[in-house]
């Protein structure tokens, strides 16, 4: 350009390189949030924290309180759980635990007393208090665990609340009566489900949620040899899943059930085969469908899967059943 040119005098390479700082400069501003603060930050950690695990740590620094209101009508000045120091703590807890009681005066059960202080627990932690007072290795709370330890004791031979939640065995007739009222069979996708899940848990020994949640469909090989037509269930090791008796004591990795009924109304072999036919591969457990049998991409989640058994047995009109060990007793295994 000439020096006496009505348009001045410009850099072109230094204007570019203006032009693409801000740029970058714009990228920058934008890829992050603006600051947030301390309360934003305790906002978040709330959030994801488990609602169940919030409602306990409430309740067990409420019993607490009530206690410690309690006891400082007295000459008793407690400090608030947060301010008291190790030593405090430990002399304070002792005396809770001995006096713990709920509002009609009965004993908690030790579960419940467990559950208390593993609140009070996460209570500190909340305020940046890490402490763990059933490490045997601190020596500062010895006293408060002998304390725990006994009380605990003490309700177990009381009896106080420690009847165990059992359900009663499925009985031949149950059985009949799963299959007469429907909720076994071919009526539709979910009886067939149903019906799967139950010889799965009854013949192979599958507990009835976690080892079912991440069946697929190529663990089921179905078959016949001179012994007749059979099913086989083929285990998977992994580092948490061992896949019920299949792994337990028998060498090969899979157990085999043959069908005595080949044919008949109440043919397994019929049912397993109708249910992978209808899957064809992968997630064993898929949502069912209406207009047929038809299952779904969505794997079943792990809550509905636990709640199969209660479910069918409602169905049924049955109260809180088991399969697979009254089974096995019934046929002479040792307890």
């Amino acid at each position: 350009m000439e020096k006496e040119s009505d348009y001045g005098e410009f850099n072109l390479i230094s204007t570019a390189e203006e032009h693409v700082k801000e740029e970058v400069k714009s990228v920058v501003v934008e890829r992050f949030q603006t600051p947030v603060s301390r309360v934003e930050i305790d906002t978040l950690i709330h959030s994801q924290t488990n609602a169940n695990t919030r409602k306990n740590t409430k309740w067990s620094l409420n019993i607490f309180n009530e206690w410690r209101k309690c006891r400082s009508k007295g000459d008793n000045d407690i400090p608030e759980l947060q301010d008291m120091t190790a030593e405090e703590l430990d002399y304070w807890l002792q005396r809770f635990l001995v006096e713990l009681r709920k509002m009609n005066g009965d004993e908690y059960s030790p579960k419940s007393v467990y559950y208390i202080i593993c609140g009070l627990m996460r209570h500190l932690k909340d305020h940046n208090i890490y402490i763990n007072i059933l490490e045997e290795a601190d020596k500062r709370f010895v006293l408060t665990r002998k304390v725990l330890d006994a009380k605990m004791k003490e309700l177990v031979s009381k009896g106080v609340s420690c009847k165990p939640k059992t359900a009663d065995p499925v009985s031949n007739e149950d059985e009949d009566k799963l299959w007469n009222s429907g909720v076994f069979g071919f009526t539709n996708s979910t009886s067939l489900q149903y019906t799967v899940f139950f010889y799965a848990c009854k013949l192979f020994g599958l507990r009835g949620r976690d080892e079912h949640r991440h069946l697929e469909a190529d663990q089921f090989e179905l078959g016949n040899d001179k012994n007749g037509y059979y099913i086989r269930y083929i285990g998977r090791n992994n580092k948490t899943f061992t896949g019920g008796l299949a792994h337990l004591k028998l060498k090969n990795k899979d157990i085999k059930h043959y069908c005595t009924n080949y044919g008949g109304q109440r043919c397994l072999y019929t049912v397993f085969k109708t249910y992978l036919d209808a899957i064809e591969s992968g997630i064993f457990y898929r949502k069912p469908l209406q207009n047929g049998i038809r299952y779904g991409k969505q794997p079943v989640g792990i809550n509905k899967l636990g709640n199969f058994m209660k479910e069918m047995c409602q169905q049924a009109g049955l109260v809180g059943k088991k399969t697979c060990a009254t089974e096995m007793y019934r046929n002479g295994q040792d307890e």
